[in-house]
């Protein structure tokens, strides 16, 4: 079995933090990635001795070895004494030599003069450092690439890349996240430039795949599409109380409950974008080949649900962010606030179907709690803190499905296609379903909020009665068809008219033959502009289609929108131009257009710090 070495030179009597905190981060990181194929030898305080003695034991089976501490351009300064690079090159020869050494990591100032040796006697990557480093930078880019490396699954040019920019958050200096890849190392006394970690090579293959060592020819474990993302869904369903779910599951008890029984229930109480996606995953029964094996297609489907669940998700958080200051409960959002916003209104649609939305709704989540007296409307969000080590599973896996997103999409403006290697792709997609589970065994709570497009409003009030209705005709969005179910909702106050609106509490049936539910009001979060049912603009539907912000085109004043269903699909998309004209005979039409592009202005002025009332 092959080994990896971590060592650190630290003292032990008097331990520097950023040294310890790399040494527990990447051996934490690397422990939870392991599957059997690797075995990790650590030293947390290293010596000429042990180090020594670990090579000596290891032989020709190392694949990684990290050196983290001081070191200079031709040693490396271990706890006791320091140890000589050259030395260190020799003794990395013989797995260098048996072709299982993939990479030397020397994460110490200055180390960069120490490259060319290693490359000679066949190390296949370095990553090295031109001149000094920051404490900080250095622990946070060491133990970004590891995760980089273990939960997101990148090879080592993508996360070396990934782990300077994480670390040029902390440098005030510019690290070269910018820099063209280069050999030449720029060393203090030749060409003089910012302290930066480079990655050195004597073939570009070598780079471009993940070195985490595997068992060769590893059989596969036994893999049943579906399986273990449906048992997830319907024990969170379950334990969150949904009474569908509940009913099916007292019947577990005494009778035999195929799989697509529980599916149909799981897509009947999720919300719609949600639930098509899913649906297209649970497809693989239904003769959807491309799905049915662990291969590329249904990697690709798994981090679309994912995508397009964190996507809703975070919609949502913005569209309470705009209620906020909609409805005057803060006055002015803080700078960092209206960054993250026009960044967001600015993206195009390629990156917006790659943006990491966990980032937006943490960022968001931690302003929301720094305000008095105002809670989430999505009450459940306070559970999933990241300083919650019981949400550590929920994140990693969060980090490691954003990865298998931005790896795979292939949709419009999509740069480069595929990037995960084709012989990863079946191991990769038995993880990511192992993944994908993880992320909705906390988000069984979704059943709770119910997704309504609201088609129409109409007053109630007769001369003899002093009491106002609002009837609101509405289609329920809470399964993964394209709905046609109208439902009509009695209510002594209105809902926004023309929108997407997400209500939080069912309402008591009325009159069953009319389908009629009422009450005196009803919690609820607009969603629009950012969903939108366009179906809403034709007086004569009675159907929903569902569509989510794409991008803004100023040239053309034109709102981009993806299709729920095939979000990926440039054929699908949907355009709204707010100077579109109407012929007479489409007033009522004229009307409902008008309103959503309203809100699409007031959402662009908004998110472009410009928020004013709509004349």
């Amino acid at each position: 079995m092959k080994k990896i070495i971590i060592a650190f030179a630290n003292l032990p009597q008097a331990p520097l933090q950023s040294v310890t905190e790399e040494d527990e981060g990447i051996h934490n990181t690397l422990i939870a990635a392991n599957r059997g194929d690797y075995s990790v030898h650590r030293e947390s305080f290293a010596t000429v001795s042990n180090i020594n003695n670990a090579f000596s034991t290891y032989g020709a089976e190392i694949a990684i070895f990290h050196y983290a501490g001081h070191a200079g351009e031709q040693s490396l300064l271990f706890t006791d004494q320091a140890a000589n690079g050259q030395g260190l090159a020799y003794l990395l020869k013989p797995s260098a030599d048996a072709g299982a050494l993939r990479l030397v990591i020397l994460n110490g100032c200055s180390t960069g003069a120490q490259v060319d040796q290693l490359l000679a006697l066949g190390v296949p990557a370095v990553i090295a450092t031109s001149a000094a480093v920051n404490d900080l930078s250095a622990r946070i880019f060491g133990v970004e690439f590891f995760k980089n490396v273990c939960t997101k699954g990148m090879s080592i040019r993508q996360a070396f890349d990934a782990a300077l920019k994480s670390a040029q958050l902390a440098s005030q200096v510019p690290l070269g996240v910018d820099a063209p890849p280069a050999r030449d190392l720029n060393l203090p006394g030749k060409t003089p430039r910012e302290p930066f970690w480079g990655l050195f090579f004597n073939n570009a293959a070598a780079v471009d795949v993940n070195p985490l060592p595997s068992e060769p020819n590893k059989p596969l474990p036994p893999y049943e599409p579906n399986a273990q993302l449906t048992q997830a869904l319907f024990n969170a369903l379950v334990k969150d109380g949904n009474l569908p779910a509940k009913q099916i599951d007292d019947r577990r008890q005494t009778e035999i409950i195929e799989d697509n029984m529980l599916q149909k229930t799981i897509l009947d109480v999720l919300p719609h974008p949600i639930a098509i996606q899913l649906k297209t995953l649970f497809a693989a029964e239904y003769g959807a080949e491309g799905l049915k094996q662990p291969g590329i297609k249904r990697l690709e489907q798994i981090g679309r649900a994912f995508h397009i669940a964190s996507e809703f998700m975070g919609i949502i958080m913005i569209s309470q962010l705009w209620e906020l200051k909609i409805t005057q409960k803060v006055e002015n959002l803080p700078d960092e606030m209206m960054e993250l916003l026009d960044k967001y209104f600015g993206l195009s649609i390629a990156d917006r179907s790659v943006y990491d939305y966990s980032a937006l709704i943490r960022s968001i989540r931690k302003y929301i709690d720094s305000l008095p007296e105002v809670q989430y409307f999505v009450s459940e969000l306070s559970t999933l803190r990241d300083d919650d080590p019981q949400n550590q599973p929920f994140s990693e896996a969060c980090v490691f499905l954003q990865y298998i997103r931005s790896a795979t999409y292939t949709g419009f403006g999509a740069a480069g296609g595929q990037k995960v290697p084709e012989a990863e792709v079946p191991a990769l997609c038995i993880r990511a379903e192992d993944m994908l589970s993880t992320v909705f065994e906390r988000l069984g709570f979704l059943h709770r909020y119910t997704l309504t497009s609201i088609q129409n409003i109409r007053i109630n009030k007769y001369r003899h009665d002093t009491l106002t209705v609002f009837d609101h005709q509405v289609v329920k969005l809470m399964n993964s068809n394209a709905s046609h179910e109208i439902n009509y909702y009695l209510l002594a106050h209105h809902l926004d008219n023309s929108g997407v609106v997400l209500t939080k509490q069912m309402l008591p049936v009325f009159n069953v033959e009319r389908r009629q539910y009422k009450g005196d009001s009803l919690e609820f979060l607009n969603l629009s502009p950012l969903v939108v049912d366009v179906n809403t603009f034709e007086s004569r539907s009675d159907r929903s289609n569902l569509v989510i912000f794409g991008q803004y085109q100023p040239a053309d004043d034109t709102y981009v929108f993806r299709t729920v269903p095939k979000p990926d699909e440039p054929l699908d998309h949907v355009r709204i131009n707010i100077n579109r004209r109407f012929a007479r005979n489409e007033q009522q039409e004229q009307g409902r257009y008008e309103a959503i592009c309203q809100q699409l202005i007031a959402f662009r002025q908004f998110a472009q710090q410009a928020l004013t009332p709509a004349p």
